[in-house]
This record gives structure tokens, sequence and C-alpha cells, in this order.
């Protein structure tokens, strides 16, 4: 790094940190300084340098210019283990866990205890376990770390920087792939690290977590600072109009009144499945019907059943005025009704295989004929779709790790698009996607609906249910208790129902 003015005293203070990638700014003269004993939270869109600083700060980026200062003295963080001797430890989006170890090897991994120069076994388990205990976490460190849920492993991540004593201690949007009750669960974590001492700097595209959690919000646009200071001062309009340079007023696209209720083109009636007990709903053409309730209501589960991923056990579902059973997802697919799931990285997408793959595979009998493909044909529907849903990559030919978890979320709706659906269930459709790509997956929804195409939407945010739905259903402990018109729609009507309160219909 070449030498920019000293950074203001802080725990970590960094001070014109620029960084380019073949001649494009992904930094440019960024400042920020961290505190001991609080929680600092980076948000902007994707692109905006987020990931960037952190890792620049952590070791695995080099910066091009700029200085950084760790207790007020120079630092320049050559990797990830120099960091972390400096007592500097992040935890990616992208868990780091080794699968094929255990649990305690994972921990203390570069510390394990030993005897006449042999890993003391013994010892290692044991003093893995006080980590553990102390997040939280009630398993045998011996296990092997990759039969772990996603939510277990990112305790073992902090379990493991407990064990490196870390000071500064950056988490890349630790929330966005686990269920509410984990997410609670790991927030109150990084609440404790921060009551412990450490600066934690929180990234997140959830604006309601960062305003709940943080002590100081830092907001950057396109590689550059746009503005800091203390959480209590901002509104998520506030922060979305730093984010983006301009209002947001426009994030969901106009409503439909009323929908066909005569002639649904998909409707359920007291049905039971897996987690769903006396479920009922209808939805028309050319309609947004949005599903609201709290973690465990069976939300989820009652669009997994109406897609033929579990068995129903009880009630009636028609489709088109038909009746509609599907013993798997290929026959709700073959009849029309398809599903972008929650865990689109895990269910929905092949993150190694390009985007036209990806497309082009719920296609195969469209693009086939006997056992050989029709690439053309192919290239015509993967093409379409990448331009209709402006989906920003170089090519079709990227893989789709390597999007940004809005253009993610394009390709999931590509692939279950591919298969021209008259219903189209969306799980969750704008988890851990920043708010540009939120606007932008909400004019693709209103606008399918517009062409006609029924959509059922789980969602847990409530703005984005009251914004985005035209009717909204309520659902509590497996069963629908309430449905809400667009009159009777507002934060308290759907949390009453949600809660037990009496039913609007």
């Amino acid at each position: 790094m070449t030498l920019a003015a000293p950074p203001r005293a802080g725990l970590l203070a960094a001070s014109g940190i620029s960084r380019r990638y073949a001649g494009v700014a992904a930094l440019e003269d960024v400042s920020i300084t961290l505190e001991p004993g609080t929680i600092h939270a980076l948000v902007g869109e994707n692109g905006a340098g987020k990931s960037t600083l952190s890792k620049i700060l952590s070791g695995f980026e080099t910066a091009d210019a700029g200085a950084v200062t760790l207790d007020g003295a120079p630092i320049n963080p050559k990797n990830p283990a120099h960091a972390a001797g400096l007592g500097i430890a992040i935890v990616h989006q992208e868990l780091s866990v080794i699968g094929s170890i255990s649990v305690a090897e994972n921990v203390l991994v570069g510390a394990e205890p030993s005897r006449w120069g042999v890993i003391d076994r013994r010892g290692l388990a044991e003093q893995a376990r006080g980590y553990l205990k102390r997040v939280g976490l009630d398993i045998d460190p011996r296990r092997k770390a990759g039969d772990l849920s996603i939510a277990e492993q990112q305790l073992v991540e902090i379990a493991r920087i407990l064990a490196q004593d870390a000071r500064v201690v950056f988490f890349d949007e630790p929330t966005s792939s686990l269920p509410h009750d984990d997410s609670l669960r790991l927030l109150n974590l990084l609440r404790e690290l921060r009551d412990d001492g450490a600066a934690v700097v929180l990234i997140s595209h959830d604006l309601p977590e960062v305003l709940e959690y943080a002590d100081t919000v830092s907001v950057l646009r396109d590689g550059k600072h746009i503005i800091t200071g203390p959480a209590a001062e901002f509104t998520e309009e506030s922060l979305i109009k730093h984010m983006i340079g301009r209002n947001l007023d426009v994030l969901y696209h106009g409503h439909r009144e009323t929908g066909d209720a005569e002639h649904p083109v998909l409707r359920v009636e007291g049905i039971s499945a897996p987690g769903v007990l006396d479920a009922s709903l209808n939805v028309s053409a050319g309609e947004i019907l949005g599903i609201g309730g709290l973690v465990g209501s069976g939300r989820s589960e009652l669009l997994a059943a109406i897609f033929g991923a579990t068995r129903i056990t009880a009630g009636d579902m028609r489709f088109g005025g038909e009746p509609h059973r599907p013993r798997h997802p290929g026959e709700a697919l073959a009849a029309g009704v398809a599903l972008v799931p929650e865990d689109r990285k895990n269910q929905g997408l092949h993150l190694r295989l390009p985007i036209s793959t990806n497309i082009e595979l719920s296609s195969l009998a469209e693009i086939s004929s006997g056992p050989w493909l029709r690439r053309r044909r192919g290239a015509v529907i993967v093409d379409r779709f990448f331009t209709e849903l402006r989906i920003k990559a170089a090519s079709p030919a990227m893989p789709v790790g390597a999007l940004s978890g809005g253009n993610q979320q394009k390709v999931a709706l590509a692939k279950v698009l591919a298969t021209r659906p008259k219903v189209l269930l969306l799980d969750e459709p704008t988890r851990g996607i920043d708010v540009g790509a939120k606007a932008e997956v909400h004019r693709l929804i209103r606008s399918l609906a517009d062409e006609g195409m029924a959509i059922v939407m789980v969602s847990s945010v409530l703005p984005e249910l009251l914004g985005a739905s035209d009717r909204i259903v309520v659902m509590r402990a497996g069963r629908t208790v309430g449905e809400l018109g667009r009159a009777d729609a507002t934060e308290e009507a759907v949390m009453t129902l949600a809660f037990g309160g009496s039913a609007v219909r």
C-alpha cells in the first residue's frame, strides 16, 4: 500500500483505500474507522465495494493505495493468516468450514494442542467443546463438520474466531441463507462479541436487521464512501437514498384490485401435508397473492405441497378447474405450476454450471430430439431470458456462482419461466439481494402478472408483502387463518392474524 493521510484513531482504521481490477475501480479513496465494542454495518448495492474492503482489511486482497492502522500502529495484512495473527478475522458469505475434518479441528485449525509432537485428540476435543459451548452449540466436537447444517457451520466459524481471540471480526451477509430463528441466534452472538470489546463489522442487505443491530452504519456506493453515522440517525428510506443516490419511489409496481374469484387458476381447499394442516387459498390469472405468517407457520410447506414436493394427505386442489394433486414436481411442471425455492443456491441453481445450462435444464423436453440436444433452439431460449430479465453477466457462458445474488435470482426465475408456467410459486424471492436488485425482481414479478400469470408469493418482509401483493393470506400453525384485501392490508392486520387475532375476510 502507498501511504495516505493518517486515518483517525480507532481499533482498526483505514484511510484512502483504493483498489482496481482490470482498470475498473472497486474502491476509490475509502476511509473508515472501526471502534472497539461496536457493531459497524457496511451497506450498499452489489458492486459497491463492501466485500472488497473487508477482504483488504482481513488480508484476502491487497489495496493499490491507502493506509491501515491497528491501535494507531501501521499494519499491512499480507494474507489471512497474517491478519488472524493481528486479531482480524472474517466470516465469508460462502462458509470456509472444512467438511472432511472434525468440528474440533475446524475450531482449532493451526492451534491444535499436541503432546510429544503428536496432536492431543482428547485435549483438542475438550478445548473445542469449550468454544462450542460459548456459541450455544451442543454437539460432539469429533463429528465431521460436513455433516452439520449451514447454521451450525456458521456457529463453528464463530467458535474458531473465539479460539483466535479476534478483536476485529467481519461478517459478510451472515444471515442471508438462514431461517429466522437461526438468524436471531447468530445476530445475538454478534452482540456478545461486541459486548466483549470486539469491533464487529456487519455486511448486510437486510436494512431492518442493520438498523436493529448496528451501532454505526457506513454506506458505500460505486466504490466510494458516502456517509457514516449512528444507526439511530438513519431510516430504511434514508439508507436506500444514500445507497442508490436517489429516492426509490417505485419499489413495487402497481396493483390489481380484484381477481376473478369465481374462476381462479388455482384453488386449494382444506389441504393437509407435512407442515400443513387445513390450508385454503385461490389465485386468479394476473394476480399476485401474498402469503404472510411467522417462521414455522407452514408457508413454505404449503408451496412445496402445491408443487408436488411433498405428499398431500387431505383436502382438494384444482388447477384450471381440474383436480390437481401432483405426485412429484415433474407432474406439477408439466401441468403448468412452477416453484422458485427459498434456497436458490442449493435447490434452485447449479452454481458451477453456466447460466445457459441452468436455463436449458428446465427445457430439455423442448430442446431435445431423442438423445440429441437442439443447441440452436436452446440458445434462442437462453438469449431470450438473458435479455428480457436483464441478467448482468459477460455472457450466458458465465458460471452462475460468479453472479451477484440479484442476478442469481433472475437465473432461477428464468429456469422456471422457460417451462411456461401458468402459476408461479415464489418463496422469499428477494432474500439476500440488494435494494436495486429487489426493484428489478419486483418489476419482473408485476410484468409477469400483467401478462396473465397467477403468482403466489411467500415473504417474511412485511413492507414487501404489503407493497407487492394484490391480496394476502395469512398462515399460523399450518393453517390459513385469514385473508386481507388491499383496503384491509396493514402491518398490524397481518401480525394480528399471524399471532392469533381475529381473522379478516
